[in-house]
């Protein structure tokens, strides 16, 4: 069932980032779902969100830089497990998630 979350968006190339509610999809068998603590948004995501390199789907809510920790994992996850603490880069549904440490 996908759930709903709080974020961070914009509209338009020239629209403020406004406070939202979005759906995310179901957890897919290799996801892992992590309660965001922190998130980063760099200059690449601003670019994107004023449409400086080029057509842009709106709305958008940019930030790919986040820490975390796990509140649940797809059947086929084994490295990661509920309440372990992980960060991930730029890299976007990937297997690269980056491991801060546990517990």
């Amino acid at each position: 069932m996908p759930t709903t979350v709080n974020a961070y968006a914009t509209s338009a190339a020239k629209a403020p980032f406004e406070k939202t509610t979005i759906e995310r999809r179901d957890l897919k068998p290799a996801d892992v779902l992590i309660d965001i603590k922190f998130a980063g948004i760099c200059h690449s995501d601003i670019h994107t969100a004023r449409e400086e390199w080029g057509s842009t789907n709106f709305p958008l809510v940019p930030g790919h830089e986040i820490a975390g920790i796990v509140s649940e994992v797809g059947p086929e996850v084994t490295k990661y497990k509920v309440g372990d603490r992980v960060g991930v880069g730029c890299m976007v549904d990937s297997v690269r998630l980056l491991m801060f440490g546990t517990g």
